[in-house]
């Protein structure tokens, strides 16, 4: 393919600048590993012995030496970072901008990162304001925002070209001109490509549906979408938008994402960093529970799968799980009042009264916890004993000596009052800052009393176990949250929760708060997802109701799996083909057999060499092993075999035997499902929608 000679010029002027840098940052990095080296020698050298405050002095200023070289040497590291994964592929599109009152034409080309010589931006960041025009437009009348002093101004103008390249190792593959945000063809080329056993970047191929949630402006975004439809992917090009945008305000630090499951957290890990940010810390809920002994997770999972439908726990998790209960919960820890019946006194003299250590125990502020309203009791009880103590220092003496029938010491007398002291405060503490387990139990009688729910004391029995059930751990967690045992985390100011529907309503209440108002949140889901109607949200109106301030942006077209797939997938709901990306492949194949685990085998053997995840998807973790000791037994190819059964597991190449709740966000491409005829409609859907190229469909003769 001939190109044009000044596209050629272009990529040989880029990738000869991105050298040139690089060969200077290398210098700039010998330099300040020196002065590094150097700073820290001379720490102690030039302080060898802290003798006065001039020395303290001096030891600050050298430390705050320090910590510049050691800011500006891992700035650099990171710049050079940011060079070596544009040289390869620089930019992958151009458009040329003529702004409204301007003769002259900008050539934008636009890439992972920016590349800029000290007078011009060469290449711009697919994050920078005027890089939305290629998400956004097609050629024609554009217009892009650009915030300054916090004051949003309208960029209107005109593009008069739009074109997209593949560049590899510095080489210009193809380009070509087109009239849409992103071209038909090269959006068919990145989803026919085979998968890898991480997620990938999007840069190149963000839809202009996508392109409206990545950057909203919103502090709270509600992001509903249909499998395949990219909501994982959008939520994390968002997290790299936003520390772009907000750059100085917003660190990596501060953002947090709450992963489905370590699968899905190996899955999705590196992408922040390849997008050009620090990488972001990766939260799960057990992982929040380290304190409270408690059954896995996926325990409560198999349970809900093999439960006989008048087994009291299966009343209860939905009970324990509904938005009902969590705002009953919520006020009765809220409104516990102890039993205050007597005064505080010594020697018959009445220090505090009942009265007053109830006033002082109600609400103050909407911030009010049992534990903040604890420490204010005792605080003034506490000042009242040492005020009693100092004005009646005569009285108290007498009192202990006429106890003991000899002269006290001073610091006996104070002793024998701290005591006194102490054993009061203690049993006012008992009282005023309840044990959460007692107080959770309360709370589920009083909630069974009022709603008339039978077996109450059937579910009480767990919470004596050695282990907890995993809906008692997070109901627990919540009521020390309420109490004020556990702190809240202000420093955190972005959540991206992702398979949101899968997330119960207590945990979104957990999640809101530790982290308090001030916190902004992503929130990513998919109803039709939502496999456990006992602990999953089967509607978005409750996920709205849990963030009425958010900004709701729906993804409409799933773009994962082929359209053939895809229809099948839609037609498992019910549902029409209207909003189905057309990339044409095989049809789903659906196999009679008699033994699933040989037929398998049979269909493994046949998969293309390139094909990367296989994966082979049943209803739950006792099907997954049984399956793959079957599989093991028969399958003699080169690929790897691995069996995903455990939350500890993770992603990765070759074929992977799973059951279907493990491979939420995950996708292969090929799917195997070996029990299609025994699937409940959602599960299937679930299984079928992982599939990016072929899907095959096990079931037993004559179903």
């Amino acid at each position: 393919m001939s190109f044009d000679a000044l596209e050629l010029k272009k990529l040989e002027t880029v990738s000869s600048l991105i050298l040139q840098q690089l060969n200077t940052l290398a210098i700039t990095i010998q330099d300040r590993r020196k002065d590094l080296v150097d700073a820290h020698k001379g720490i102690w050298a030039e302080t060898p012995i802290i003798r006065n405050m001039d020395d303290v002095l001096n030891l600050t200023m050298l430390s705050s030496e320090i910590a510049q070289h050691e800011r500006q040497y891992a700035q650099a590291h990171v710049q050079v970072g940011q060079l070596k994964n544009m040289l390869g592929s620089p930019y992958f599109a151009r458009i040329d901008f003529k702004e409204v009152g301007y003769d002259d034409v900008e050539e934008v080309y636009i890439g992972r990162h920016s590349l800029f010589d000290g007078e011009i931006f060469h290449v711009y960041d697919w994050r920078a304001p005027i890089s939305s025009l290629y998400y956004d437009y097609g050629i024609g009348k554009a217009s892009f925002i650009v915030t300054v002093d916090n004051q949003d101004n309208q960029i209107s103008g005109e593009i008069t070209l739009k074109r997209q390249y593949h560049i590899v190792n510095s080489k210009l593959e193809y380009m070509f001109d087109s009239e849409l945000a992103i071209d038909d063809e090269i959006l068919k080329l990145e989803l026919s490509r085979a998968s890898d056993a991480r997620i990938k970047t999007i840069i190149h191929t963000i839809q202009r549906e996508q392109n409206k949630a990545i950057r909203s402006d919103a502090n709270r975004l509600l992001v509903f979408g249909p499998a395949g439809s990219g909501k994982t992917s959008v939520g994390l090009h968002r997290l790299a938008y936003l520390l772009y945008k907000h750059r100085g305000n917003l660190t990596s630090a501060k953002v947090r994402i709450f992963s489905p499951s370590p699968i899905f957290a190996s899955y999705i890990d590196g992408i922040i960093p390849e997008l050009g940010e620090e990488d972001v810390q990766s939260l799960d809920f057990p992982g929040l529970l380290t304190d409270y002994g408690f059954y896995d997770p996926y325990e409560q999972i198999d349970f809900l799968q093999t439960a006989s439908p008048e087994d009291p726990r299966l009343l209860w998790l939905e009970e324990k799980f509904s938005p009902g209960f969590v705002d009953f919960l919520e006020g009765f820890v809220r409104g516990y009042n102890p039993a205050l019946d007597e005064d505080i006194t010594f020697n018959r003299d009445v220090l505090c009264r009942k009265e007053r250590i109830a006033e002082l125990y109600r609400d103050r502020t909407s911030a009010g916890n049992l534990s903040s309203k604890t420490a204010r009791v005792l605080e003034f009880v506490s000042r009242t004993y040492e005020e009693y103590f100092n004005s009646n220092k005569q009285a108290v003496t007498a009192f202990f000596n006429s106890l003991d029938d000899e002269n006290l010491s001073d610091g006996t007398i104070r002793h024998r009052f701290d005591e006194q002291k102490n054993i009061v405060l203690a049993d006012l503490r008992n009282r005023l800052y309840p044990n959460a387990k007692r107080l959770y139990e309360r709370a589920l009688r009083a909630w069974a009393k009022q709603n008339n729910i039978p077996a109450v004391s059937k579910i009480l029995g767990p919470l004596r176990w050695e282990k907890l059930l995993y809906e008692d751990a997070l109901a627990l967690f919540y009521v020390d949250l309420l109490i004020g045992r556990i702190p809240k985390n202000n420093q955190v100011k972005h959540i991206l929760l992702d398979e949101a529907q899968d997330i119960s309503y207590l945990q979104h209440r957990i999640v809101q708060q530790i982290y308090g108002k001030n916190c902004n949140f992503t929130v990513l889901a998919d109803v039709n997802q939502a496999l456990y109607p006992e602990i999953n949200i089967q509607d978005e109106s409750v996920l709205r109701n849990l963030y009425p301030d958010a900004v709701v942006t729906p993804l409409t077209t799933s773009y994962r799996s082929t359209y053939e797939i895809s229809r099948f997938a839609a037609e498992i709901l019910g549902k029409e083909d209207d909003n189905l990306y057309h990339r044409r492949g095989d049809e789903p194949e659906i196999i009679d057999t008699k033994n699933p685990a040989a037929s398998a085998v049979e269909i493994v053997q046949k998969l293309p060499d390139h094909f990367n995840t296989i994966g082979i998807l049943l209803s739950c973790a006792t099907a997954a092993k049984n399956f793959h000791r079957e599989f093991k037994q028969m399958y003699k190819g080169s690929r790897s075999a691995a069996l995903i059964a455990d939350r500890d597991d993770s992603f990765e190449s070759g074929i992977m035997i799973l059951p279907a709740h493990f491979a939420k966000g995950l996708e292969f491409d090929a799917v195997i499902c070996p029990e299609y005829d025994s699937l409940d409609r959602k599960r299937l859907y679930l299984i079928c929608t992982r599939a990016l190229h072929q899907l095959y469909l096990l079931r037993s003769p004559g179903v």
